[in-house]
């Protein structure tokens, strides 16, 4: 079947489409290189006249209008059947506005047929989004605004119109100035400026922040909603921004001069230069007679021109910004193909011819580079109309290149653009139009046969290295961040008790519980760290701390155990924690208030039974080399396996340690280690008093005569040293007392909780309830051992004696945390003497110095301290003389001093009055000790009180201090003092 040139057969290839198609990628590939780059509208024509060559033009655009769909290349192809209507009224120029109009994102005109080709500027799938023509409909919506207010609107009355509409085209309802208040990112983006700075200068809740912002936001919504009034921040959108500032509207008989000032970009209300521009842009509309399409072709030929060339200078500048290289987006990298604009029977009625000439005029005037590439086809009769633009080199030269680099042609036509650059007013050229005549031989005798269209192997798609900076890749990297920061929260948040996405507060760390259960915080308490068991306490430290920020201080630490497994800080372990947490509090209230050199405290936390006091130890020391205020630590209660650990690391650091409980024997040898407690060693001598008398034949009605039984914790499981200490020191004691001393298999903890089902059975053997139960676990065991002899039958009616040292003083049996058995007396040392509550000593005077939130808090009482039960065990008098001794030393002479100097200072140590009575650690060491008239091991003769606590029925217990003695006295205790069977007064 015949078909003819221009035939939509899509076996015919005209054989000037390849070489058209070597042209625009010459174009493409030095575009790719060197954008921006001047860009011709090239002008498709035969060199012959006959209609058949104006048809195979027009056929061989056709083709190549196909090979740019194929490629994915962005184009737009202007409708031709919608521009042959010689009837509608309407002049060529006005024509070509229409099309610029439908060019710009928004269909234009009157008929049913639009004037582009569905999906314009569309590329392929590999092309970057799709092209926004903000500028376009900006004047779109100004002549929406005029079109609806009539010819004789006065300016008020459109900027009226433009409010309402929120400078939008269709913006009319309120629900889509909502929407485009809250998607716009000229209102969005300030608002959250104004949220980062609140956030950031406000010392506030988090709710109020919160209430604030959304108040503003609120208020920006509201503003932007409200019909007749400018929107809030129009002057921050780009539409906007180049209406007010582009010197194109600086010509003309209503120009505004005095435009141009950045200051002005922001003057929206009272709105005088954007009146002006307005109402210039409207006038020129009504002149122009571009409302009334059957008047059109009778208006203004210069106003519908300026109308025309400003509707291309905004089509332009939404080309170039949408190509602009260096844009957040990279959109102008992302795109590597010039858009092409397919005019394809451009003839002097249809306007395209105009649009042609437009093009080229507003080029000239304006000196920015644009990217549009225009191809047109133009019959041969109408080319005289473009006679004065560049012809190219003869075809059969140009048209075999291989377009591999810019060719002769468009070095020619640059050139020659330079030198006849003008408007193309009366004699003057069209720089811009390169025309290409197409040979008629070539054009008449098309390949019939296979496609000789070469495939380029130029990539038309966005670049691949794009993608790294895209939506989904930075979706990705957003992904890939999100669960990277959520890796590290989790890590963070599993290894550190405080952290957020800007790091983690090192100076406290999560370690397993011994329980099994969860984890616990260790470590020095800084930054907003506080432990469950001193939460409340902790902040008073805190206000302390911080209300002598500016004056001259020392800093101690505290160190001991303040959590547990309960979150809450409520089990019987974590009392002494609190207690000793107290005693420090108070001596550093009181020195505060009255002293020179204040008291700064910090807070460490050894975990549950002291298992974590290593990591505690290292994070002190870290802490210690960042802050050379910090002289030394006060605390350090437990007497484990790891303790010598402890004490070398703070030694290396030159922190001396001042303990008030820490009884182990082996520590006098430590140099950096100073005891306020008795050693177990001389506890033990002092039980030895009971032990005698309970060794009695027949005496007490205690168990079978002569048998005794030591009985303590496995410190394998434990690290517990200060149960081994016991065992050892009260099984020798019993064995030279005379009794038959059988050494029990240590108990386990399980889940820490004791397990002595296996000890009690042998304790409660038939005939063989030894008199004597010499009991060197933990305060925390107590419990188990006493429903054991409660339940166990072989116990029952046999009265036994437990003796234990000094951490059964914590059980508190004035309390529901610790019980004693029916048959049981219970016999324990505590650590201070009666005494230590007396008025006139400096606890009791610093205990005053405490205010009524303050008392309740601590849960003591200033006016009853002589009875106050808190004090029974002595955990808080003990901590306030170590924290009171240390103090004094690191603050002597009213300055204060450095860490060697506080060591040495605590060797001259001689205070009395304190709660537990004389402190001197000038006396002696555990070598010399004898010579000072000394009991060994000890460097002084400590505080001590023997304690009887006897079942009366039911939860009711009768606690009897036996005998006591205050520091610093050194008599001896007696049998005749410490009477085991004194009745209580």
């Amino acid at each position: 079947m015949a078909t003819g040139p221009g035939s939509d057969d899509s076996r015919r290839h005209y054989a000037t489409t390849p070489h058209l198609v070597e042209m625009l990628e010459a174009i493409f590939q030095a575009f790719r290189r060197r954008s921006p780059m001047a860009l011709p509208e090239f002008v498709l024509h035969t060199e012959g006249g006959s209609h058949e060559g104006d048809a195979a033009v027009r056929g061989s655009l056709a083709e190549l209008r196909q090979e740019l769909r194929a490629r994915g290349v962005p184009f737009a192809s202007v409708r031709q059947s919608a521009l042959v209507d010689a009837g509608d009224g309407g002049s060529p120029m006005v024509r070509a506005l229409r099309v610029v109009q439908a060019l710009g994102g928004k269909p234009a005109g009157s008929g049913n047929e639009p004037y582009v080709e569905p999906h314009a500027w569309r590329g392929g799938r590999r092309q970057y989004g799709q092209y926004e023509f903000p500028r376009s409909e900006l004047l779109l919506a100004i002549e929406s605004v005029v079109r609806e207010l009539g010819p004789d609107a006065e300016p008020d009355e459109l900027l009226h119109g433009l409010n309402r509409t929120g400078w939008r085209p269709g913006g009319v309802q309120w629900t889509a100035r909502l929407r485009d208040a809250v998607t716009d990112a000229s209102r969005t983006v300030p608002a959250l400026l104004i949220a980062v700075v609140a956030v950031l200068i406000t010392d506030k809740p988090w709710y109020v922040t919160l209430l604030f912002l959304a108040v503003v936001m609120a208020a920006l919504l509201a503003l932007s909603i409200l019909p007749g009034r400018a929107p809030v921040f129009l002057g921050l959108r780009r539409e906007v921004r180049w209406f007010l500032s582009t010197t194109y509207l600086n010509q003309g008989p209503r120009a505004d001069r005095g435009e141009g000032l950045t200051w002005r970009l922001l003057r929206l209300w009272p709105p005088g230069p954007v009146r002006q521009r307005v109402a210039a842009v409207a006038r020129d509309i009504q002149d122009g007679a571009l409302l009334d399409e059957h008047r059109a072709g009778g208006g203004d030929e210069d106003a519908q021109r300026r109308h025309l060339q400003l509707r291309v200078h905004a089509l332009r500048e939404d080309l170039r910004d949408a190509h602009r290289a260096w844009s957040l987006d990279l959109r102008g990298r992302k795109r590597p193909t010039p858009p092409v604009l397919v005019l394809p029977d451009a003839t002097a009625d249809n306007g395209l011819i105009e649009l042609l000439r437009a093009v080229s005029d507003i080029r000239s005037i304006r000196s920015e580079l644009d990217p549009l590439l225009v191809v047109a086809a133009v019959r041969h009769e109408d080319i005289g109309l473009l006679e004065r633009s560049y012809s190219a080199e003869p075809a059969a030269r140009h048209l075999t290149g291989s377009g591999a680099d810019l060719p002769a042609w468009y070095a020619g036509w640059n050139r020659a653009r330079r030198v006849s650059q003008s408007p193309s007013l009366e004699g003057s050229t069209l720089p811009w139009v390169l025309r290409v005549p197409l040979p008629e031989g070539l054009l008449l005798h098309p390949d019939l046969g296979v496609s000789t269209l070469r495939r380029s192997r130029l990539s038309t798609g966005r670049p691949r290295w794009t993608w790294l900076w895209s939506l989904p890749a930075l979706a990705l990297v957003l992904a890939a961040a999100g669960l990277g920061l959520g890796v590290r929260d989790h890590r963070l948040s599993s290894e550190y008790c405080a952290s957020d996405l800007s790091g983690a507060n090192q100076d406290t760390r999560r370690v397993p519980s011994p329980s099994g259960h969860g984890s616990e915080c260790v470590g020095v308490a800084t930054g907003g760290v506080t432990f469950p068991v001193a939460r409340r306490l902790q902040e008073l430290i805190h206000k302390e701390n911080e209300a002598i920020s500016g004056s001259n201080y020392v800093t101690l630490v505290y160190a001991g155990p303040l959590s547990g497994p309960d979150a809450e800080g409520k089990s019987d372990e974590l009392v002494k924690g609190f207690e000793e947490l107290r005693g420090a509090y108070i001596a550093q209230h009181a020195n505060n208030a009255s002293q020179p050199v204040k008291l700064r405290l910090l807070v460490a936390n050894g975990g549950s039974d002291m298992a974590g006091q290593v990591e505690m130890a290292d994070r002190i020391v870290d802490v210690a080399r960042r802050d050379r205020t910090v002289v030394g630590v006060v605390g350090v209660g437990r007497d484990m396996t790891d303790t010598d650990q402890v004490l070398e690391r703070l030694r290396q650091a030159e922190l001396p340690v001042v303990s008030g409980t820490n009884s182990g024997t082996w520590l006098l040898d430590k140099p950096n280690f100073f005891n306020l407690a008795a050693t177990d060693e001389w506890q033990v001598r002092q039980l030895k008093l009971l032990a005698e008398q309970l060794r009695a034949p027949g005496s007490h009605g205690y168990g079978t005569a002569g048998r005794a039984v030591v009985l303590g914790r496995n410190s394998g499981s434990t690290r517990d040293r200060y149960t081994r200490e016991q065992m050892d020191h009260g099984g020798r004691m019993l064995t030279d007392v005379g009794y038959r001393v059988d050494r029990l298999e240590r108990y386990k903890l399980s889940n820490g909780r004791p397990v002595l089902g296996r000890q009690v059975s042998q304790i409660c053997q038939e005939g063989e309830v030894p008199r004597v139960v010499y009991f060197a676990g933990r305060t925390e065991d107590i419990n188990a051992l006493m429903d054991g002899i409660t339940s166990e039958p072989g116990c029952n009616g046999k009265r036994i004696a437990l003796l234990a040292g000094d951490d059964l003083s914590q059980a508190g049996f004035d309390t529901d945390r610790s019980s004693v058995a029916a048959n049981v007396t219970l016999y324990h040392l505590v650590l201070t003497a009666p005494g230590t509550k007396d008025q006139g000593t400096i606890f009791v005077n610093n205990l005053r110095k405490l205010g009524p939130e303050q008392e309740k808090i601590l849960g003591l009482s200033a006016s009853t301290p002589q009875t106050d039960s808190a004090f029974n065990n002595g955990q808080t008098m003990l901590m306030h003389d170590a924290t009171e001794v240390l103090y004094r030393a690191a603050a002597g002479g009213g300055e204060a001093r450095g860490r060697a100097e506080a060591w040495s200072g605590l060797l001259r140590t001689d205070i009395d009055n304190l709660a537990t009575g004389r402190i001197d650690f000038t006396a002696a060491t555990h070598d010399d000790a004898r010579e000072q008239g000394l009991e060994p091991g000890t460097r002084d003769n400590y505080a001590i009180s023997l304690v009887r606590v006897a079942n009366t029925g039911g939860a009711h217990y009768d606690r009897t201090v036996l005998c006591s003695r205050r520091a610093g006295d050194r008599r001896p205790l007696t049998q005749r003092e410490c009477d085991a069977d004194r009745r209580a007064p």
